[in-house]
């Protein structure tokens, strides 16, 4: 019993974190409060729940949390220097420091720790000790953007407002630095299919540098592909398009997500806000075609389609998109053309190789249609699209030969 208590505490434990990578805060409380139901002395799952609780700024319940783990390991590093975090933010720096002095028995180098310290002491008023703390942690780790950040508030607080100017701004560099390295590992991540994996990565970026644009629209593109609701998704766009109204991924991220769920107006809004400051963007310009293409609006949905075809006659998307525009408004041979074009550029490109499947099965040509759709599978085993109207045009030639059969046998 106690050896499945504990293996059911650790995939509670494991849901909780993915929670947390995911931004669902108060779903991880819950997924830790479970863990620790099953094993009260899981620290592990004790020490998540307080550092979550401090992600949602409960400072006072997360205190709890780590003095929970203390209990059972007096010298837990990482629950000491968290407490003395904790404590910090609620102003008790004797107590905050008390518990980083802790820390550094078990570590006397712990650089997170002296840098928390000799911020307690210049709140304290003992400016100059913690700026002798603060430049030693500097003097082994040039590059440590906690200490930079510290130096500066230090710094600002002695009136000394060029030099710290000048220590923010290395901060603020390095924190970009280190948060672009987290989110070109993510990427990584992403292009190999590995999302859970790229989702902890995009949120580490965003720990260390809270305006990373690429990051932010990174992680709300992973939360869309991963099911999330647009609330979700868009609070990552908005904070990308709050710090840069320019942020054309994040817009045209939006307008994507508003057209697949039929808000078409909205994505065309989106749409045209990147067009206003970049006329020829050929994305926006053939995904605001296919909006007005649902909104029945053909005139103008072809006007937008062939503007981008004119700026990037090569664009397969944008071929594509001619091609969904022209399928629904059942020009189904001129639609074949363009796909054809598509084929041309990019042979392999399963989009178009099972579009010409459909437009095929809709022209009635099943034998031909059939052999598109064999070789849309065929690169890509699991398109359920292709998979699916395959079933439909052999159905339609089982069909055709039991007729042909029967019309055979009429005249016997």
């Amino acid at each position: 019993m106690i050896l499945q208590n504990s293996k059911n505490a650790w995939y509670f434990l494991n849901q909780g974190l993915t929670a947390v990578y995911y931004s669902q805060f108060q779903k991880a409380v819950s997924k830790f409060n479970k863990a620790i139901s099953l094993e009260p002395e899981n620290i592990v799952a004790q020490f998540h729940k307080g550092t979550t609780l401090y992600k949602m700024e409960h400072f006072q319940n997360a205190i709890i949390c780590y003095d929970n783990v203390l209990s059972v390991d007096p010298k837990n590093l990482d629950a000491l220097f968290n407490k003395g975090l904790a404590l910090e933010k609620i102003g008790k720096y004797e107590e905050a420091i008390s518990s980083l002095k802790k820390s550094l028995e078990v570590d006397s180098q712990f650089p997170d720790s002296l840098t928390s310290m000799s911020l307690c002491l210049s709140k304290l008023g003992q400016k100059e000790e913690s700026l002798k703390i603060i430049d030693q942690v500097l003097l082994n780790d040039s590059k440590f953007s906690a200490a930079l950040y510290a130096k500066s508030l230090i710094l600002g607080r002695l009136d000394k407002n060029s030099e710290a100017m000048s220590f923010l701004q290395k901060a603020i560099d390095e924190d970009s630095r280190q948060s672009d390295i987290l989110y070109e590992k993510g990427q990584k991540r992403t292009k190999q299919g590995k999302h859970e994996e790229a989702i902890k990565f995009y949120t580490k970026a965003l720990e260390i540098d809270t305006k990373n644009t690429k990051a932010l629209v990174a992680k709300g593109w992973t939360l869309d592909f991963a099911g999330f609701s647009n609330k979700d998704i868009f609070e990552f766009y908005d904070k990308a398009l709050k710090i840069d109204s320019k942020c054309t991924d994040a817009q045209f991220n939006k307008g994507i997500v508003f057209d697949r769920t039929r808000l078409y107006k909205k994505a065309i809004e989106c749409f045209d806000k990147i067009l206003e400051y970049d006329s020829n963007n050929v994305r926006a310009l053939y995904s605001k075609g296919v909006s007005l293409s649902s909104l029945k609006k053909f005139g103008q949905a072809r006007f937008y389609c062939e503007c981008a075809l004119q700026i990037e006659p090569k664009n397969v998307v944008a071929l594509c998109s001619m091609v969904w525009f022209l399928e629904h408004s059942k020009k189904y041979d001129e639609a074949l053309e363009y796909c054809e074009k598509a084929l041309k550029i990019s042979p392999d490109y399963v989009y178009a190789i099972s579009y010409k499947g459909k437009l095929l099965l809709l022209l009635k040509k099943y034998e031909e249609s059939l052999k598109w759709y064999d070789k849309a599978i065929e690169l890509d085993p699991n398109n359920q699209t292709a998979i699916f109207h395959r079933f439909k045009v052999q159905g339609e030639l089982d069909k055709t030969n039991k007729n042909s059969f029967l019309k055979i046998l009429s005249k016997l």
